[in-house]
């Protein structure tokens, strides 16, 4: 009996801390169950519980100090008081998954109010959806996830009153993937939360869809932001990456698809700007690199001031904006061709004779009326009128690019839509035709004599 002693105090202990990893299930709601409210069940849970809620109406504020699982069947409706945060967690390595939430407080008292505050890392909050809350998600701490929820503001009241969908606040490394937001002031606020990835997110009707702020290494891919007064506003960063990403119909006075600020050794590639005040913004940012972006039907697709410098760009296309660029400076250290690749302009006038992709001339980025308006944006009034025309066509045949405005490899259009062809045959071609076409005529003028 001695002998087996150790290894049967070894198992018991082993069984013990099975038990507590594992935890209890406690179910609220419904006939049979634990609880008829969920406060009181996560009083009576120990760390690592799960608490089951079933369907059902319940109004109460919730305060988590453990480790613990909320997890809704059939969609519970959980109202707040109106007074607060609706879930305030305390403690890390909690999950909340499957709540309809509704009635924060309305940061009456300069309190960040929201259907759930993480004030712990390691936190995941899943497949809820949040209507009329102040703030959706507080994040602290590091490694949490916020994923598959619907966040919807206060629609009636101004962008100042409203607080911002999901906000990381010293919280590295946190995934924010798969939500749908709309109707806050920011969307997604990132501040000083680096290496956090932004992921396949659909952002619309808010005031900046993301902001982010003192978060390096980044990550922004596959998200959608739409209808807002900026779509991503990104500033004091180094090394973000923004990859395959929707800038789309961002209308308003200063709105923009992409503002960086103050951003440097960044990677934006494979990103559609569509339809916005101006595609990309870039001021103070340096050293960053933009591959494989279509810029369209914007009112201009890059606004470029001279504190960005040594940007490049290689591989974009821009085409059918009122303006492609409109830069606030004469000169320009950005480079925009890479490797022999330069990008593709929608009213480039020039050739390629040797069917290699690559236009024969340099492409200028600003025409006259471009180099007034970078000085005095206000003329942006007279675009469209006759005197632009003018002033445009007389300033074609006299104006050389300023050094660093120009494209030096424009693509042809053959080459930027992957169909290569060689543009000189169609040169010799057309020449053929109106040779054709001439001796057409002369023939039938000498009969007709």
């Amino acid at each position: 009996m001695t002998r087996h002693g150790p290894r049967f105090a070894i198992l018991v202990l082993g069984l013990s801390v099975s038990a507590e990893a594992f935890g209890r299930t406690w179910i609220v709601g419904g006939p049979g169950a634990d609880f008829p409210l969920i406060a009181p069940a996560v009083s009576a849970s120990a760390s690592g519980d799960t608490i089951v809620v079933g369907p059902g109406v319940y109004r109460e504020d919730l305060a988590i100090d453990k480790p613990l699982a909320l997890v809704g069947k059939g969609r519970p409706h959980l109202i707040g008081t109106g007074l607060g945060t609706i879930i305030d967690v305390t403690s890390p390595g909690c999950e909340i998954r499957g709540f309809d939430l509704e009635g924060s407080g309305t940061g009456a008292t300069n309190r960040m109010d929201a259907a759930v505050h993480l004030a712990a890392g390691n936190g995941r909050i899943e497949e809820n959806r949040m209507r009329r809350v102040f703030y959706g998600v507080v994040a602290e701490g590091s490694t949490n996830e916020i994923s598959g929820n619907s966040i919807e503001g206060f629609l009636d009241l101004p962008f100042g009153q409203r607080g911002n969908g999901v906000y990381l606040y010293r919280a590295p490394s946190a995934t924010v993937a798969r939500n749908r937001i709309s109707g806050m002031r920011d969307a997604i606020y990132l501040q000083f939360a680096g290496r956090s990835r932004v992921e396949d997110n659909v952002v619309e009707d808010s005031r900046y869809g993301l902001h982010d702020m003192f978060s390096d290494d980044a990550i922004v891919a596959g998200n959608t932001f739409r209808r807002c007064l900026v779509g991503a506003n990104v500033m004091n960063c180094r090394r973000i990456r923004l990859e395959r990403n929707q800038f789309l119909h961002n209308r308003g006075v200063a709105a923009a698809g992409l503002a960086l600020k103050d951003c440097d050794d960044s990677e934006v590639s494979g990103n559609r700007f569509l339809d916005s005040g101006r595609g990309l913004q870039l001021e103070g940012s340096s050293h960053n690199r933009f591959t494989g972006n279509e810029f369209a039907y914007n009112d201009v697709g890059l606004q470029l001031f001279p504190s960005a410098e040594e940007n490049v760009f290689s591989g974009n296309r821009f085409r059918d904006n009122l303006s492609h660029v409109v830069s606030a400076g004469p000169r320009s250290s950005t480079r925009w061709s890479e490797n022999g690749r330069g990008n593709f302009w929608s009213g480039y006038r020039g050739f390629d004779f040797d069917g290699d992709g690559v236009g024969e001339e340099p492409h200028p980025l600003l025409g006259a009326f471009e180099r007034i308006e970078g000085a005095s944006p206000a003329v942006r009034l007279f675009l469209r009128s006759p005197g632009a025309a003018a002033l445009e066509l007389a300033s074609e045949s006299t104006a050389k690019p300023e050094p660093g405005m120009s494209d030096p490899n424009p693509l042809v259009p053959a080459f930027a839509q992957g169909r290569p062809r060689r543009a000189g045959g169609s040169l010799l071609g057309g020449a053929a035709m109106l040779a054709g076409a001439a001796s057409f005529f002369a023939t039938r003028k000498a009969r007709n004599a």
